[in-house]
């Protein structure tokens, strides 16, 4: 240039004084390259002198002679780019030409002089003919064809317009996306092909987009000083750098509109299409006969394609490549910083993203745009939440960035998250798919941050609905997520040629209950995978979606008040069995109640329970614990050591929370259900699955087989797991009274009346509550009466499953009864002879047994069982009742015992042949003494007695007078003196008596008396049928020997006792007659008894004379013939 481009000389002297003037190629370059600032700045002149020269430059013959010169070589081996040279419309030849540029070697002179020449072409796009001439009606249409800016621009002081009209296209197509599906449509196809052209050429090359280039110089040199210009490395760092804070906010808007191009046509993104080209090949991602508007061309589905080829079993041999794999990473790290790149996202989104997530504009803070809708989409308030269409774009968006296999892509949550993945996650967690699991499993943790576990939520509620996007879980359970859930072959669903509809979450939902399935069991490897992901997801309701999906509006009518997230599993677990709950919501219900089960078989899966009690658990429950399913076995561990020094009242909160639920149902106690699931079944059918009325079915048929010699019977599991859920309903502790009715509803609902008015719902556990009942017993309805007396059979039956009775004679069953059988140690603590010695509280929790067990023969197994022959032969008819269905649940007050007790009674004479089993009657006579101290364990005789024993043997009466040992003894004292007046009353006293008779022992009173007199004269007589009684009379009759005083004395007293019950009740007396001769000589009428008798004799005598004296004759006169 000289002469009279002088305006030109001193703007090229102004700008770079040590450019080569020589070449008016670097002159140009210089002068293009002047920046925006104030201080360089090219005068109106110049810049129009510049203008021209660079048209005249690209456009003339001067260009193709250039180009000839330079590419000789390059034109004569390739034909199609010396078909460019022949092209005669302005500009055309360049835009040609520029389009071979990446097949030339880039250390050729060629290459050289092409891309000096379109860093000059690109400086204003009117320079490259094609474009001009197929958008020059967009361009008109737009006010795109203008070199100076629009009226925005206006006082900014711009020199000149390099690369305007294109980005005033690309201002509207971007802004044009939010409202049209393809944004560029706008444009025409013959346009929006240039467009399209052009754009991917700039990507290539940060030189070439000019206004990039200014608007980002700065920013270049601060964030990739380091990076050559090339490929598109310069636009790719920029990107990454985008979100930063201290970027220049015009650079940022410029790299926005560019990252949305890219998102519509991969071709942008050079890095990756250079790096991944081998396997965009093998996998077949590249277009074919696609339009460019279609989804094809997408950065996403490319994204997709290539995440899906490498995860095809046929490509595993085969993976992508290490650079292709670290450009897949930063494209999907693109875009989750940039939600423009996602087409689908900008459309449908548009309105979301200014309602909730810029209110000031669209320009995402931080790269936060995409966590906004995250938030958003999982939101239950229907006011806040996402359309449809919009979901369904952010999950594309979440599935192309695969958080689930480098959790780094995502910038907002590694930002977030960044104090924990560098401490606790640093050592504990080896990748990176495995620091995102750390980070689940320290959500609820003291050391997790309210933000960290914001963000990981909001990403673990889309990766909860796509299991494709948790790596080990996908290469473990592909191929049976596939046949037994009905998953798609495929990553992704590239070419869904058949309309194949995705299961989503459905297939998570599947494998869930397939991973607790014993009977079809997944694969080992995959049975694990899907645990470990279940037991961290069940942190949080809405990360199970089939529960969160069903349960909706169940948790805003239960649980939207004052529950935290992390509670509200446990909340829908306390209010689903309810009924309201059942009718309301079906759904949830189901829901709730199959991942209940699973939880009652895996304790894993309780997260707040688990970490609670993670002390007591590592101290006395570890071996449970490192099963891969302890089946409930942790849980019972817990239960069992609820007074350990390591439980916590926080660990103890969340036990008695699962243990109240497993009392609902009995599939929640996974043991118990398998152990007992062919008994339900046979026995128990009619109960629905109440776990309740469960136990009391079960526990009915193991009375009746045990007690009444059923022949039916539960399998020895069963026994097993019954005695634990009942012990388990009677132990289970509540953290506030309003639930304890739920240990047994229908026992609370039958007894509700009782428990209030005996003030039975002051105590502290159920099994308190029960034994208040049973205190009151005589008072209660019948309703309540039937309840309790089946927790009465089924103790008295089995001892071991009386807690009351175990744990408060803890240490008299150590003392006395250690070698008992365990399921019968009341025989041993109500021995007379130790039921005396027992503390306080035992001796009061065994005195109530007896006197429930005087009050029905069931309740007292050992007399029944013993006894069964003779209640066959004598009480068949009573026998019978006991045995009837519609006797089992009512108390008859006895029934059997009393035929045995007076079959018993009987026996006093041998002439009435009842014979009775050892056992038989020592279980009889055992019932007998036990009377004799408590006069309540004889209910016919205290009921009978009642108003006699408060007017004269009360026990304040007997305190006081201090004559009598017990009340029996008031009560013959005063038959003795003719005091009772109530006859029923004066007949049972002869009823004792007589039973006394029957044997010494049988009257402890008498038997103490004499113990040293039958051990010196009755040793060798066997004891029953009055023979020890007999005996002493004896030995009292006789001169010869003598009894001690004390026992002549009782014996003497009891002899007036049986024969006033003789004369007054028709008491049965021994068959001798020498101790009726002793009877008689005691008794007050003995003379005109006697005389009766003398009488009797002396006519017996004469008759016997007469007789003899007849016989006699006849005899002689035989022997005389």
């Amino acid at each position: 240039m000289s002469g009279p481009t002088s305006p030109a000389k001193t703007g090229r002297r102004k700008s770079k004084p040590d450019v080569d003037l020589t070449s008016d190629m670097s002159i140009l370059e210089c002068l293009q390259d002047a920046g925006q600032s104030e201080s360089e700045t090219l005068s109106e002149q110049c810049e129009r002198l510049v203008w021209d020269f660079k048209v005249k430059l690209t456009q003339d013959d001067r260009f193709l002679t250039a180009a000839k010169q330079y590419c000789e070589e390059e034109l004569k081996g390739n034909s199609a780019m010396s078909w460019c040279v022949s092209l005669t419309q302005q500009g055309y030849a360049l835009s040609c030409l520029i389009d071979f540029l990446p097949n030339i070697t880039a250390t050729t002179k060629c290459h050289a002089f092409l891309s000096r020449t379109e860093r000059l072409a690109f400086s204003d796009f009117r320079l490259v003919g094609p474009f001009i001439t197929k958008c020059k009606s967009v361009l008109d249409q737009f006010g795109c064809n203008t070199l100076t800016p629009n009226a925005a621009h206006k006082g900014v002081r711009v020199a000149h317009t390099q690369g305007m009209a294109l980005e005033c296209i690309l201002d509207k197509v971007v802004k044009n996306a939010k409202s049209q599906a393809d944004a560029l449509a706008i444009l025409g196809d013959d346009c929006k092909h240039e467009v399209l052209r052009l754009a991917e050429m700039q990507a290539d090359d940060f030189h070439l987009d000019r206004p990039l280039f200014f608007a980002c110089r700065q920013d270049r040199e601060k964030y990739c000083k380091d990076v050559p210009s090339g490929q598109g490395k310069v636009f790719e760092c920029l990107i990454m750098h985008r979100n930063d804070q201290f970027m220049d906010a015009q650079c940022a808007n410029l790299l926005a509109e560019r990252a949305y191009l890219m998102g519509r046509d991969y071709r942008l993104a050079h890095p990756l299409t250079k790096a991944c080209s081998a396997e965009m090949a093998r996998y077949k991602c590249e277009p074919q006969n696609q339009l460019e508007s279609a989804a094809h061309f997408h950065l996403a589905w490319i994204l997709l394609c290539l995440e899906n080829g490498a995860n095809q079993p046929e490509h595993k041999e085969i993976p992508p490549g290490e650079q292709c794999m670290h450009e897949m990473v930063t494209h999907r790290q693109m875009m989750m910083q940039n939600f423009r790149m996602a087409p689908e996202l900008v459309l449908n989104c548009a309105q979301e993203i200014d309602k909730f997530c810029s209110p000031r504009g669209d320009i995402e803070a931080e790269g936060r745009t995409l966590h906004c809708l995250m938030e958003h989409a999982e939101t239950r308030n229907e006011s806040l939440k996402l359309g449809p269409q919009c979901v369904q774009a952010v999950k594309q968006v979440v599935k192309v960035a695969d958080i689930g296999r480098n959790y780094k892509v995502d910038k907002v949550l590694y930002a977030s998250c960044r104090a924990l993945i560098d401490g606790a996650c640093s050592q504990d967690a080896n990748s990176e798919l495995s620091t995102l699991q750390c980070l689940m499993r320290h959500v609820d943790n003291p050391d997790m941050t309210p933000i960290c576990e914001k963000r990981l939520l909001e990403v673990q509620y889309f990766m909860a609905r796509d299991w494709t996007l948790e790596p080990e879980l996908y290469e473990a359970c592909h191929q049976e997520a596939v046949s037994r859930c009905s998953a798609l072959d495929n990553w992704h669903q590239q070419h869904n040629t058949d309309n194949q509809i995705d299961p989503g979450p459905q297939v998570l939902a599947c494998l869930y209950r397939s991973a607790y399935d014993e009977q079809n069991p997944l694969s080992v490897q995959c049975g694990t995978q899907v645990r470990q992901l279940l037991r961290l997801r069940a942190a949080r309701v809405n990360l199970v979606p089939e529960i969160e999906d069903a349960c909706r509006d169940a948790l805003s009518n239960y649980c939207s008040h004052n529950v935290k997230p992390m509670e509200e599993m446990m909340c829908l677990q306390q209010n689903f069995e309810k009924e309201q709950f059942k009718m309301k919501h079906a759904d949830c219900y189901n829901e709730i109640r199959r991942f209940t089960e699973m939880e009652a078989k895996d304790t894993k899966l309780n997260r707040l329970l688990t970490k609670a009690c993670k002390p007591v658990i590592s101290t006395h429950c570890n071996q449970f614990a490192n099963e891969e399913i302890d089946h409930g076995d942790v849980l019972e561990c817990l239960v069992n050591n609820k007074n350990s020094q390591q439980m916590t009242s926080k660990c103890r909160s969340y036990v008695n929370h699962f243990e109240l639920i497993s009392l609902r149902d009995y599939h929640f106690s996974f043991k118990f259900e398998q152990a007992c699931k062919a008994d339900i079944s046979m026995n128990c059918r009619d109960h629905n699955n109440d776990k309740g009325e469960i136990i009391r079915c079960l526990s009915e048929v193991r009375f009746e087989h045990k007690v009444l010699g059923a022949a039916k019977d539960l399998t020895d599991e069963c026994k097993k797991q019954l005695k634990v859920a009942y012990l388990q309903q009677e132990q289970v502790e509540f953290d506030d009274k309003e639930h304890m009715s739920e240990a047994d509803p229908k026992l609370s609902q039958k007894c509700s009346r009782e428990i209030v008015q005996f003030k039975c719902n002051q105590a502290e556990t159920f099994e308190d509550t029960i034994e208040c009942l049973r205190l009151n017993f005589e008072q209660l309805g019948p309703d309540c009466k039937q309840m309790i007396f089946y927790r009465e059979k089924i103790e008295a039956a089995d001892n071991s499953m009386d807690d009351e009775l175990q744990k408060k004679c803890k240490y008299d069953l150590g003392k006395f009864c250690s070698n008992a059988d365990p399921d019968n140690v009341l025989e041993c603590l109500t021995n007379s002879k130790i039921v005396r010695l027992l503390q306080r509280e035992c001796k009061a929790v065994v005195k109530e047994r007896m006197k429930e067990s005087a009050r029905d023969v069931r309740l007292r197994p050992s007399l029944l069982v013993a006894c069964k022959p003779e209640a066959e032969k004598y009480c068949p008819e009573d026998l019978k009742k006991i045995n009837m269905p519609q006797y089992s649940q009512q108390i008859l007050d006895g029934v059997v015992v009393n035929c045995l007790r007076e079959q018993f009674r009987k026996s006093i004479s041998d002439q009435t042949q009842i014979e009775m089993s050892v056992q038989c009657s020592s279980e009889i006579s055992r019932a007998i003494v036990e009377a004799e101290f408590d006069a309540e364990l004889d209910p016919p005789l205290y009921n009978a007695c009642k108003a006699t024993i408060n007017l004269h043997c009360s026990a304040a009466v007997m305190h006081s007078g201090g004559h009598f040992d017990n009340v029996l003894e008031c009560l013959k004292a005063d038959f003795n003196n003719g005091a009772i007046r109530d006859k029923s009353c004066s007949a049972q006293v002869a009823r004792r008596l007589q039973e006394t008779m029957v044997d010494i022992h049988l009257d402890p009173i008498l038997h103490s008396a004499c113990a040293n007199d039958i051990r010196k004269h009755c040793n060798d007589v066997p004891p029953g049928h009055s023979r020890i009684v007999m005996c002493l009379v004896d030995v009292a009759d006789n001169k010869g020997e003598e009894l001690t005083r004390e026992c002549k004395s009782k014996l003497s007293d009891r002899n007036k006792l049986w024969m006033k019950a003789h004369a007054e009740h028709q008491m049965a007396l021994p068959d001798s007659w020498h101790a009726l001769a002793n009877l008689v000589m005691d008794h007050p009428q003995r003379y005109t008894i006697l005389t009766y008798l003398g009488g009797f004799v002396f006519f017996v005598l004469l008759i016997g004379c007469c007789c003899g004296r007849v016989s006699k004759r006849q005899y002689q006169e035989m022997k005389n013939r």
